[in-house]
């Protein structure tokens, strides 16, 4: 472990000169105002997270290249196009660089030096404490890159979801959880250098000497280029006083740095008037159907131009044709004229497959606090695995992302759990990721009004008795549909709502469904009405899910099945969990 005491001696000199005027709330470490604590995590009172939508961000990376891999990463995650643009502030949009990785973010108009922070790098850390870090480098030229200064004071080595303490670290992409992004500001870069040539001896050499060397080809005010680069997490990198950087290892599928987005918040003013591309996502696509005709519009009437960034794919004007299987990134551009300055480029990627997938997530109830191996249930119609994982919601809350068995922990609070299934193969055929299904429940305690209960505590709440077949109301429905969708078993006017629309192609399947019925469900197809046999299970795609805005425990699902040849016949199948 690091002495504070030498800390303290040897930043003296820095701290004054590096940081005297960088920022109003400068970063702090020994030698300063503070012994040696950096700035917390997002949410607390010292911190300096940048939220995503914030106000002082006026653009965002437009542009990468010399992306390097690292090891252990998942094809699925090998997407750089969605750590361009806006921060999404998810876990999975994102491009994974693995351990050791590395890739450099360009700009429509330079980064420069403003006052205070001028950019911010965005990570998709799931929690204050599991911090993934990468160094931060800048360039004017493309060629000299100068690192910004890095300090760790995490004392020892941290396990594969260990936790990283953020006020124990500064100067590292990564500090910070999704949605908020860490800030940099160029001027440390001018006072780095300017303390070293006063002859401070605060940097170890290898620091010290690539700064001298690189920071006279900087122009703080036109960076074009930057650069994030993994920090492995093992002990083989270090900080910039040759101190051992520890973070979160080993992890695989998505070892390293997942970067969300990089914000700017101080850029070169452009000349001409300003103007937008329209270029609409593109979804995941069918080999088989040959390609697709790229459509775009610029705001001042221009026409765009598209460039093919990489997949296996070839691009004649607006014309993709397909040439293989894999992910593809198209990028439209407008570069202006003599009234208009360029565009910012907008890039969209998806995957060319034998066939599409969907996900089906069986509705939640809200579930009560300290328990644990409570069964959720997802299929996929391909038959591939889905794998569920929490995105938000009490530190403690966990679902095992391939068992899907769920423990609440022991605090109350609101959980969002996402249904993922990236691309793979079943059976000789491709298929493209399925898109997240997300659904939101609560974790509550067993007393609490919106706290699920079984059918018998439901019959007994309403003075019921007898059967879930019974139909007290005499609606229709029988008393399990009412306990399934919430409605009122006394009140016929209250009485579930299904309904069937047609749509192009399709029908689409409307349920209710109450987060206090501990019930399962699932869509039964068959061609013969009254064949029981004939019976069997279909998986639907989910097309949305709507919160009661009287009652948030209420829900309606909208489900898209396909329009076939003949008769078939659908039903809902209800059963106590």
């Amino acid at each position: 472990m690091k002495s504070l005491i030498q800390h303290t001696v040897s930043h003296l000199f820095l701290a004054v000169s590096l940081f005297a005027v960088a920022n109003e709330d400068p970063p702090t470490y020994p030698g300063q105002d503070r012994t040696w604590q950096f700035h917390d995590a997002a949410g607390t009172a010292d911190t300096t997270a940048l939220w995503k939508e914030d106000a002082s961000i006026v653009a965002w990376a437009t542009g990468y290249q010399d992306l390097q891999y690292g090891s252990e990463v998942d094809a699925v995650r090998k997407t750089p196009a969605k750590a361009l643009g806006v921060a999404g502030g998810g876990s999975y949009d994102i491009v994974c660089l693995g351990r050791g990785g590395q890739i450099t973010l360009t700009f429509d108009s330079p980064i420069r030096n403003g006052e205070g922070f001028d950019f911010a790098v965005f990570e998709n850390s799931f929690s204050d404490h599991f911090l993934e870090l990468g160094y931060v480098e800048v360039s004017s030229d493309g060629v000299h890159f100068v690192r910004f200064p890095n300090f760790s004071y995490t004392p020892s080595a941290v396990g594969g979801f260990g936790a990283v303490n953020p006020s124990q670290i500064h100067g590292l992409a990564g500090k910070y959880k999704q949605g908020y992004g860490t800030p940099f500001d160029l001027e440390q870069l001018h006072l780095a250098y300017t303390a070293v040539m006063e002859g401070s001896d605060s940097f170890d050499a290898v620091y010290q000497n690539s700064l001298v060397a690189n920071f006279q080809h900087l122009d703080l005010d036109a960076i074009q280029y930057l650069r994030i680069i993994d920090i492995p997490g093992d002990g083989s990198a270090v900080d910039c006083e040759g101190a051992v950087i520890y973070d979160p290892y080993p992890t695989v599928g998505s070892a390293g740095f997942d970067l969300d987005a990089v914000a700017v918040l101080h850029q070169q003013a452009s000349d001409g008037l300003t103007q937008s591309i329209d270029f609409a996502a593109i979804g995941h696509q069918i080999f088989t159907e040959g390609g697709l005709e790229l459509s775009a519009t610029a705001s001042s009437g221009l026409p765009v131009n598209f460039e093919l960034l990489e997949g296996p794919a070839q691009l004649e004007g607006a014309q993709l044709s397909f040439t293989g299987l894999g992910s593809v990134v198209v990028q439209a551009t407008q570069l202006g004229d003599a009234s208009y300055a360029p565009a910012v480029p907008v890039t969209h990627s998806f995957v060319v497959a034998d066939a599409l997938q969907h996900i089906y997530l069986e509705p939640i109830a809200n579930q009560l606090v300290a328990v644990s191996d409570v069964a959720f249930y997802a299929q996929s119609s391909s038959g591939l695995p889905v794998e569920l994982y929490i995105d938000a919601g009490p530190e403690a809350a966990y679902v095992h992302a391939t068992d899907h068995l769920f423990s609440s922990g022991s605090v109350t609070g609101s959980v969002t759990l996402r249904a993922s299934l990236p691309a793979g193969a079943m059976a000789g055929v491709y298929y493209a990721p399925a898109e997240d299904v997300f659904w939101d429940f609560e974790i509550v305690s067993s007393g609490a009004p919106n706290a699920a209960r079984s059918f018998a505590a439901w019959q007994l709440a309403h003075g019921l008795a007898g059967t879930a077949e019974d139909d007290a109301d005499a609606d229709g429905a029988s008393d399990f549909e009412e306990y399934v969708a919430g409605s009122d078993p006394n009140l016929a006017s209250d009485h579930p709502d299904y309904r069937l629309e047609r749509s192009e192609g399709s029908f689409i399947l409307v349920l209710n469904f109450s987060k206090r019925a501990r019930a399962r469900v699932q869509l039964m197809q068959s061609t013969e009405l009254t064949a029981v046999a004939e019976w069997t299970q279909f998986i639907p795609e989910m097309l949305s899910i709507e919160i009661d805005p009287s009652d948030e425990s209420k829900t309606q699902l909208r489900f898209k099945v396909p329009q076939q040849g003949g008769s078939v016949f659908w039903k809902f199948s209800f059963s106590e969990d």
